[in-house]
């Protein structure tokens, strides 16, 4: 179906850079709130890139409503005071995109270092041939193919599969659980075939229904029949079929489930292409391919970033935007995130890359973060709602990603310091309360620790990340190994075993190499825009300008604070 495909499930952003594989969990619970992983530009930008090219559509379809004539006339930008007020015209939603496979077949045939894509029938046993295999909901297999198959797969060969519970076939690596399946996870995780990525339970459904697997000399089919997706009573039935020659068929019988994601993807982040199967086949791409099928709206961001920098002046670091309405962050599962932009620093554990042209600027925007609806904060900024987190505390985290968290320390491949997604600090890590999920930890001296303090200030080694303290000017730190899950939300009054491991800034320089440039040169001044978005043809709520004046106000006096008077911010609005 042409209609908008990049749709509520997209989850977040990033230009074409490989990146690491990054398994967050968004259960949108005050554990894990925080939506913001490696590779989000990405997404972010091919997610625009594809509104656009819809956009285009419409405008040569005659059956249109008149939108982009709409937006033309659009002129709902202003100023409140510091207070950027954006009024949709017509461009930040993308519309929901029914799943229309149904019966259908999509197959992939290799073609250079990429693939080709075409339709193709539908090829379904009723009922599967096979082995049922013993699947429960969130579950994974591995399964052998035979003797003598090699199963080619973005230039690597495989002799096994994992096949998963929810409708996706990886290799290497069985993918963690987790409640979202989105484009982001779909993208960043191992190399995957998924021919309908969605939450399945095979616990719940009928006789006969369950993931069943088919092999030959030649080819390899698994099956999933008559699934419900969690928590429904609507059923799904698909099949993948993996040919010794390297081409993947997805053939598709009747589909009740109404979101997914379809496609293919070499894993750990790298080049895609969101399509429509319906409308832009066959298509040729060397990266990542996959449509997404949703019932809900999402947001544009990058068009978000356009439609400011198109009435104000390109001279800011970050873009902070918060929305008058409710709307579902990441597939529904974060509270807030945040996507760099441009990263032209090195020893911070990123790779440089630019991608701030697709937001509207030239090469001075470097990160945006998506607050969701201001609604869900309180009228006090500093009161403690979130987990251990105040509202100046969420937005530390969410503008600090711009440079934190993801250092390594002794090598490249050694992740002690990190958690969640590798992109917050660990549990188990001393990270002196950084907002950055991270804890203040007593060692006890007995082989205990105790964490006494959490989330509530930017760290030396935050602060060294950051340009604003020479790495001479950071004391060592320790981390704790045998502690508690390194990915768990901060917590404080926690007791814990384990042994301590000292770790100087030396350690992280080995890994990493030096901050470049360092904090004799770099930035101590950034420039924050404050943003709120509202539906086409509303005005701002009562009482929503006025809360984030309050925020925009204590967030500079809290910058200051939290970075130990160190770095300042400046958030006046500059005209074009």
């Amino acid at each position: 179906m042409r209609s908008m495909r990049t749709t509520a499930l997209f989850l977040a952003l990033g230009v074409a850079v490989a990146v690491p594989p990054a398994f967050a969990r968004l259960d949108g619970d005050e554990d894990h709130w925080c939506g913001t992983t490696r590779g989000l530009l990405a997404v972010a930008t091919e997610v625009h890139h594809s509104h656009e090219r819809d956009r285009d559509m419409s405008r040569e379809d005659p059956s249109a409503d008149g939108s982009q004539e709409k937006a033309a006339a659009y002129n709902g930008v202003q100023a409140v005071g510091d207070i950027a007020v954006l009024e949709d015209d017509g461009t930040l939603f993308i519309q929901p995109n029914p799943v229309d496979v149904k019966g259908e077949g999509i197959r992939y045939t290799k073609s250079g270092k990429g693939y080709q894509v075409v339709k193709a029938p539908s090829l379904l046993d009723d009922p599967p041939a096979g082995e049922r295999l013993d699947l429960g909901d969130d579950d994974v297999r591995a399964v052998s193919f035979p003797k003598g198959f090699k199963f080619t797969f973005f230039g690597k060969k495989y002799t096994s599969m994992l096949v998963h519970s929810d409708g996706n076939i990886t290799f290497n690596t069985p993918d963690p659980a987790s409640s979202e399946r989105s484009l982001q996870r779909f993208l960043n995780g191992p190399p995957r075939i998924a021919p309908f990525f969605v939450d399945l339970n095979p616990e719940t459904g009928g006789a006969g229904s369950g993931v069943f697997v088919s092999m030959s000399k030649t080819a390899a089919t698994v099956t999933w029949y008559k699934l419900p997706q969690f928590g429904t009573t609507q059923l799904s039935t698909f099949a993948a079929t993996l040919d010794k020659t390297g081409k993947v068929t997805f053939s598709y019988g009747d589909l009740e489930a109404e979101e997914a994601v379809v496609g293919i993807a070499p894993g750990d982040g790298g080049n895609f292409r969101l399509t429509d199967y319906q409308g832009e086949l066959p298509l040729a791409f060397n990266g990542a391919i996959a449509e997404v099928f949703a019932v809900e709206t999402s947001l544009d961001d990058m068009a978000i970033a356009n439609l400011f920098f198109r009435h104000f002046a390109d001279q800011y670091d970050h873009l902070v935007v918060y929305e008058d309405f409710f709307q579902q962050l990441l597939g529904g599962g974060a509270f807030a995130y945040e996507f760099s932009v441009k990263n032209d620093i090195r020893g911070i554990g990123q790779q440089v890359f630019d991608g701030s042209r697709a937001a509207g600027s030239h090469g001075r925007m470097g990160s945006f973060v998506q607050m969701g609806n201001i609604g869900k904060y309180p009228d006090d900024p500093d009161r403690t709602f979130l987990g251990t987190n105040t509202a100046m505390d969420v937005l530390g985290q969410e503008t600090g990603h711009r440079w934190l968290a993801f250092l390594r320390v002794h090598n490249p491949n050694n992740a002690d310091l990190l958690g969640r997604a590798l992109s917050h600090w660990s549990f188990n890590f001393d990270s002196e309360a950084s907002d950055m999920e991270g804890n203040d930890i007593d060692d006890n001296g007995d082989g205990t620790f105790t964490t006494v303090a959490a989330t509530s200030r930017f760290s030396a080694l935050d602060q060294y990340v950051m340009g604003l303290r020479s790495a001479a000017e950071v004391p060592n730190m320790f981390v704790i190994h045998g502690g508690n899950e390194p990915s768990n939300a901060p917590q404080i009054g926690v007791r814990m075993n384990g042994t301590r491991e000292d770790i100087s800034i030396q350690d992280i320089i080995a890994a990493e190499g030096p901050r470049v440039p360092s904090s004799a040169t770099a930035p101590k001044n950034f420039r924050m825009a404050f943003i709120l978005v509202t539906k086409a043809g509303e005005a701002p709520k009562p009482g929503s300008v006025e809360k984030m004046e309050r925020y925009r106000t204590r967030w500079m006096e809290y910058f200051r604070e939290a970075t130990d008077f160190r770095g300042t911010v400046e958030t006046n609005l500059i005209p074009r």
